[in-house]
């Protein structure tokens, strides 16, 4: 039976536990990512009056809430001593693991892409946005390099046509469930046999940025449509239009009527007061206010 500290937040982390409640293997703590944004006397009153819903979850499953502000930090050493896991799994994390931080135990990252590709900030905005017909989720060892360690196992994960972001992470937060088992099994029978990743496939993307929320109608109607979904629900997409920026959060794309294939893109069709429609390349975008 491994015992296991999770580290996370999210739907990656809920999917963990939930993976792991209905085999033989023990949580013995969770880690979360409010320890690391509050100090202890602003934590203690959240808690208590705006619980996030990571700490809901917690409680809920009456799961050891681990301390610390980092997982850097000697309160989080001393209790990761105190508890002495099999295996930490990270779920959603932001920090660099530290030297010593990954003394401490086997630790094991939760990527929801296919390493080596798509290393990097935000796999399900990338992969969408750059068009790509399959992801997945790879667990692999960590190592001080973002991403980089060595791969334990990886499934593959189609993109459809109508993918958005959510769509994506439901999907690899749903298959993180079940290969987690898999994996802590694997730990279990001494079978697991890691693969290096290999370099020359390496990509790596970063955090989206401003510039990517901005929405160009010049290019095609799948390009933008895809823009639009991978966004969705990370940030809200821009057009430009004149010399403003306009947030398109509640927006549709429409077939381009022929009266209308003279008009120049980014010209305005319609204007009224619950929504206006503007000119693409080859469609018309309707935009609500």
């Amino acid at each position: 039976m491994a015992k296991v500290v999770l580290v996370g937040y999210g739907q990656m982390l809920y999917s963990l536990i939930e993976g792991i409640e209905n085999t033989n293997h023990e949580i013995l703590g969770v880690f979360r990512i409010d320890r690391t944004h509050y100090n202890n006397f602003e934590l203690f009153f959240k808690d208590i009056f705006n619980p996030s819903s990571d700490y809901t979850i917690i409680k809920s499953k009456k799961l050891y809430d681990i301390k610390g502000n980092s997982v850097n930090s000697q309160i989080f050493h001393g209790e990761i001593k105190r508890l002495n896991p099999d295996i930490i799994a990270v779920g959603s994390w932001g920090e660099k693991f530290s030297k010593e931080t990954l003394k401490l135990s086997c630790c094991i990252n939760f990527h929801p892409a296919l390493l080596p590709r798509n290393r990097g900030a935000n796999p399900y905005f990338w992969s969408i946005y750059l068009n790509q017909k399959v992801t997945g989720l790879t667990i692999h060892f960590m190592n001080e390099k973002f991403d980089r360690g060595d791969i334990i196992l990886q499934e593959a994960i189609t993109i459809e046509d109508n993918e958005t972001g959510k769509t994506l992470k439901d999907k690899t937060t749903r298959l993180a469930r079940a290969m987690i088992k898999d994996v802590l099994d694997l730990f279990d029978k001494k079978q697991i046999q890691p693969i290096k990743q290999d370099e020359k496939f390496a990509t790596y993307e970063p955090q989206i940025q401003d510039e990517n929320r901005i929405v160009d109608l010049s290019k095609p109607k799948e390009d933008v449509s895809r823009h639009i979904r991978a966004l969705y629900p990370w940030a809200v997409p821009y057009i430009k239009i004149a010399r403003r920026y306009i947030a398109i959060e509640n927006s549709e794309i429409l077939e381009l009527n022929e009266k209308y294939k003279d008009r120049k893109t980014n010209e305005i069709i319609e204007n009224n007061k619950n929504y206006f429609i503007i000119k693409g390349s080859d469609f018309l975008l309707k935009v609500g206010k």
